[in-house]
Formats: structure tokens, sequence, C-alpha cells
């Protein structure tokens, strides 16, 4: 590999860029799933009082370790973003630096509050630090999703470049509000499916596992109800021309909504018939295509200006070798993690 690039950065890709974009929403569904985790579930922590308390308390004992598990998994999605998006990604972040940068704290302390609740979750009070942790957990969605915005619409940073010093905010765009209740309301159902999946197997014998069942799936099916105004909000808000793309104006787009959709429909079933593990499939898949999703989305809103596909390719095979070879590793090392841990835990 030559130690100059003939191509300045962010004007070429060192592979195709299906391949990235591939990787991206690969990336990205195993971090909103995991992300979805910690947020909905914090939250649900907060608003399962009484009964299903049982609920708060085995929550709180898995929450610090998603959002560990969640941070990590930012990463990957991040750089392949930067790959493919770079000069847009990074324009957005930089006109909101200040909430951009404070992102990494609110995040921080969250966790460290979510570990104070994991210890005193089963004691009267313990609410304070859950309701702490949710809120920081809920601005950082606010961060994120006013950096995705402004990272489409490059209409809004002119205004931004003389006048907001790091402050640029996107929350006039009409998609603004329901692009991040539909986030939020995700994350309600995939915390309650969460906690309905890790009670299932004891729900057998267990009375409160049962209940932390019934618990969780009665959150996925409402929150994945609520999905239908807000997520038809979120679509009609919408330019007309990227809105037009899911009812067949663009086969791609219309093809993954439309099985995404199917796949919602199938997890809910499950869920109202008592089938964590059958509805969890499902909605992993689901997320996937929704993932698919944005991101035809995302280059739809680009399209008039960019396109990854005009990006010239200036192939570098290491790399992709070393991506590749630390991704088999890492792999294989989770795989030997998770079955220890399994193991262990069988033992006692």
């Amino acid at each position: 590999m030559p130690p100059i690039l003939s191509i300045a950065p962010g004007t070429a890709i060192p592979g195709p860029w299906w391949l990235f974009d591939l990787l991206l929403v690969v990336a990205f569904t195993a971090h909103l799933l995991v992300v979805n985790v910690a947020l909905g579930g914090t939250l649900l922590a907060l608003l399962s009082p009484g009964r299903s308390r049982g609920a708060a308390v085995a929550l709180a004992k898995r929450l610090p370790g998603s959002v560990a598990v969640g941070v990590n998994l930012a990463i990957p999605p991040l750089l392949f973003a930067s790959v493919l998006y770079g000069q847009y990604l990074y324009t957005a972040a930089i006109l909101s630096a200040v909430p951009w940068l404070s992102l990494f704290m609110v995040v921080m302390i969250a966790y460290a509050l979510l570990y104070v609740f994991q210890a005193r979750a089963a004691r009267p009070g313990s609410g304070l630090a859950a309701a702490a942790a949710g809120a920081l957990l809920l601005a950082a969605s606010l961060i994120l999703v006013n950096v995705s915005v402004l990272s489409l619409t490059p209409q809004l940073w002119k205004p931004s470049l003389t006048e907001n010093g790091g402050l640029a905010l996107a929350v006039g765009d009409v998609t603004f509000v329901p692009r991040w209740l539909h986030f939020v309301t995700a994350s309600l159902a995939v915390g309650g499916l969460y906690l309905a999946l890790f009670s299932s197997k004891a729900a057998r014998t267990d009375a409160e596992a049962a209940v932390r069942k019934r618990t969780g799936l009665r959150w996925f099916t409402f929150a994945t109800l609520a999905q239908i105004p807000i997520g038809l909000w979120f679509l009609l808000s919408l330019p007309r021309g990227i809105m037009e793309r899911f009812f067949g104006a663009h086969s791609e787009t219309t093809l993954a909504f439309m099985l995404g959709l199917g796949l919602a429909a199938a997890a809910l079933l499950n869920a109202v018939r008592g089938r964590a593990g059958r509805a969890a499939f499902f909605i992993v898949v689901t997320v996937g295509c929704m993932a698919a999703v944005r991101e035809l989305v995302r280059q739809a809103y680009l399209a008039p200006q960019f396109s990854p596909e005009s990006l010239p390719v200036a192939f570098q095979a290491g790399p992709l070798i070393m991506f590749l070879a630390s991704f088999a590793a890492t792999a294989a090392a989770v795989v030997w993690a998770v079955m220890s841990y399994r193991r262990t835990a069988r033992r006692g």
C-alpha cells in the first residue's frame, strides 16, 4: 500500500460501496437492538411498580451491561457511515459540537446511575436513580436524532456556520419529533420483549417469572401498536418525493418497507400468543429491514447532490483483510465467552 493516497481522503473509498453499505446496515441493526434494550429496559424498570416490581429488579441486573455493549456496538456503524457519508456526518457533528461532545459524558453518567440502581432496585426510593438514568438516555437519543437530521439536511447548515457556535439544532425540521418518538416507542417494545424473553424459561415453574413475561409481552404489544400512528406521522412528514418511494416509486424501498411491516405483524401475533422466542426472531429481522429502509431514505435525501455509488474506489486489500481477521477473532472470542458463561451458570 503506498504511503500517500493518490486521491484525497473523503473523496474515495477503499472498496466497493455496497460492501460498506451492507456492513453499515448489519452493524447498525445490532447496535439498535442493544440500545433499544438499554433505553427501553430503563424506562420499563421505572414504569413497572406494584405487582410487576419484580420486572424492575430483574431488568436492573442487565441494564449496565446493555449500555456498555450498546456503546461498543456504536463504533462499527459510525466507522462505516464515515466511510460513505463522512462529509455530511462530520459536518453535522461539528455544527452541533456542544451537544455532540456532551453525548459521551451524558451516557457515562447514565451508565454509572444504572449501577447505583442495580444495587438498590429492590429498595424504596430506588426509582430516582432509574429516572435520572432514563432522562439522560432520552437526552442522548435527542442528541443522536439531532445529528442524524442535520446530516440529511445540508440546507440547515448555512445559518449555523455563523450564528449558532456549535449549537446547531434541527428541532424545527418536521421529521424531528416523529423520528424521535418512533425510536423511543420502539425501545419500549424491544425492552418489553427482552424482559419476556429472559423470563420465559423460568416462567414454566416460577410464578414471578410468569408475571414478568406477561408484563414484557404486554409492553411489547402496546408499544408496537402505538407505532402505527407514530410511524404514519413520521412517514407523512417526509418530503413528498421520499415518501412516494414507500408506495411504489422506488421498488427497493417499497419492498423493504412492506417486508418490515409483515415481519412486525408476525412478531406481534407471536407475542399475543405468548411466544416470546418467535416474536424476538421476527423483531430482529424487522429491525434489519427497517435499518435498510433508513439507509435507502438517507440516500434519497442526499441523492440530488451525492450518491455513494459515485465514489471512486481506491482498493486497499490490507485494511480489508485486517478487518475480516479481527472480526473473525472477535466473533470467536464472543462465542467462547458466552458458552463459558452458560456452563458456569448451569453449575450454579
